[in-house]
């Protein structure tokens, strides 16, 4: 008696897992590095706002009318920046008003995208002075 030949394995799940695992690990680099993307947008932003906020501290009660220390705002966000370790630029654009931008270099984890991610976060911080409501409900 002779056993029947049983047929042989075609190697297609070979084949697919060669093309897939490489394919699932680009995408989960994509997915690593453009997290890291949006947490340095998101940093941006917020060294911005608070360097703007600090800013605002700078009230200048000598005048008539209350209003930024033109001088003390500047250099109150630019120290901000500074002791943060990220360059940026301030600019007292009224009375109450300062606008700050700021950018933010991170090392990307995996270099997919690139070595390093960048962004530039804006803010502008409007300073209120008594007790109106600013048109909130």
């Amino acid at each position: 008696m002779t056993a029947a030949a049983r047929p042989r394995d075609a190697g297609s799940v070979t084949v697919m897992i060669a093309v897939l695992v490489p394919a699932l690990l680009f995408v989960l680099a994509l997915v690593v590095d453009g997290s890291a993307r949006l947490r340095t947008i998101s940093r941006a932003d917020a060294l911005a706002a608070e360097a703007a906020r600090a800013a605002n501290t700078a009230v200048d009660t000598r005048s008539p009318h209350v209003g930024i220390d033109t001088t003390t705002a500047a250099r109150t966000a630019a120290d901000y920046l500074a002791r943060a370790g990220h360059p940026g630029q301030v600019t007292v654009t009224g009375t109450r008003t300062v606008r700050v931008t700021v950018t933010v270099t991170a090392p990307a984890p995996i270099g997919l995208l690139g070595r390093s991610v960048q962004a530039t976060g804006t803010a502008l911080a409007e300073l209120g002075v008594g007790t109106r409501d600013g048109g909130f409900p």
